[in-house]
């Protein structure tokens, strides 16, 4: 029985973790990364996600289970919670992806890390607020009365994630993790 209200108490979290990750810190109002500019690192299999506690521990067990599949050059799942349905990545260097999340008005970014040959993933939703004003400037990027950083470009896109990256390497906070059971 408390197995059971576990897991329910971490599907909840983990969907409450999917809307802020939709909403996303960096968005834009339309699809920088179309099918033509999208990579596809991850294999086709069952996957289960874990989201990752703030100080950078797993949660006991997954929140999602299913089989993910390359539709399109997005990330799809007929199973049921999969938080980051359609997701589109786009290589920015090496085993450094950016992921962009259709949301209800546009588009959210963050950054996922590939391993193991496509079969194991961990990502971060990036914080537009922890990027400094000088990087920002730099980049073309502002925050609005919200918060939010809205991008125009996927140029511009690559630029302030570099930019982020290099500035938050020493205490980049993994959101969660995918592996791949099969």
């Amino acid at each position: 029985m408390i197995s059971a209200l576990a897991r329910a108490a971490a599907r909840i979290i983990a969907m409450g973790i999917a809307a802020l990750a939709l909403g996303g810190c960096f968005y834009s109002e339309r699809e920088l990364i179309g099918f033509w500019g999208a990579d596809t690192p991850l294999q086709n299999g069952v996957w289960v996600h874990t989201p990752t506690h703030p100080d950078g521990a797993e949660w006991g067990g997954f929140t999602w289970r299913g089989e993910l599949r390359n539709q399109r050059r997005r990330y799809v799942s007929d199973d049921a919670n999969f938080p980051h349905q359609n997701i589109r990545l786009r290589q920015l260097h090496e085993d450094i992806y950016l992921a962009q999340l259709p949301g209800e008005v546009g588009y959210g970014y963050g950054v996922m890390f590939v391993y193991a040959g496509g079969a194991m993933a961990s990502y971060h939703m990036p914080d537009c607020s922890a990027l400094s004003q000088a990087a920002r400037e730099e980049t073309g990027i502002a925050l609005d009365e919200e918060g939010f950083c809205r991008l125009t470009s996927l140029d511009q896109l690559e630029s302030v994630m570099r930019a982020y990256l290099d500035a938050r390497a020493d205490d980049l906070v993994i959101d969660g993790v995918y592996r791949r059971e099969g």
